[in-house]
């Protein structure tokens, strides 16, 4: 089963702790992070995040160039950009490192909670259907 487990990196502390009371309050586990530099430092221990929110700027590392590391050491999650400012660029970069959507901010409570309960149902029809395939192939 899809544990409901969400990774929020965002350097604003109100920011970090809006989401934080928003994803808790509709039955999610949040774990809050203020940096890409502590998300590397702990990754062992987030390997289970079922979904990442990521802002795009924060001081040390972007959400995408954070992101392109956790992608190296195997985080598969699906993950949602939170930005100000949404460049070319970065939509460009956000497609080849498989962001989920980018938000822009300020960021509608409803639409994030929508798209991240969507990527969970997804990730649960992934499940299931790579169980029927492998009981399959043993028969």
């Amino acid at each position: 089963m899809t544990v409901r487990r969400i990774l929020i990196v965002e350097d604003d502390a109100s920011a970090r702790e809006c989401y934080g009371r928003l994803f808790r309050r509709h039955g999610y586990e949040v774990s809050l992070s203020p940096s890409g530099a502590w998300v590397l430092a702990n990754l062992e221990g987030l390997r289970e995040t079922a979904v990442i929110l990521l802002d795009y700027r924060m001081p040390g590392l972007t959400g995408l160039e954070l992101l392109a590391r956790m992608r190296r050491e195997g985080i598969q999650a699906p993950v949602f950009l939170v930005s100000a400012h949404v460049t070319r660029e970065m939509s460009d970069e956000a497609l080849r490192l498989g962001i989920s959507r980018i938000f822009h901010k300020p960021v509608e409570s409803a639409a994030l909670l929508q798209s991240v309960a969507e990527a969970l149902a997804h990730q649960k029809e992934e499940e299931g259907a790579a169980g029927c395939f492998a009981a399959d192939a043993l028969i």
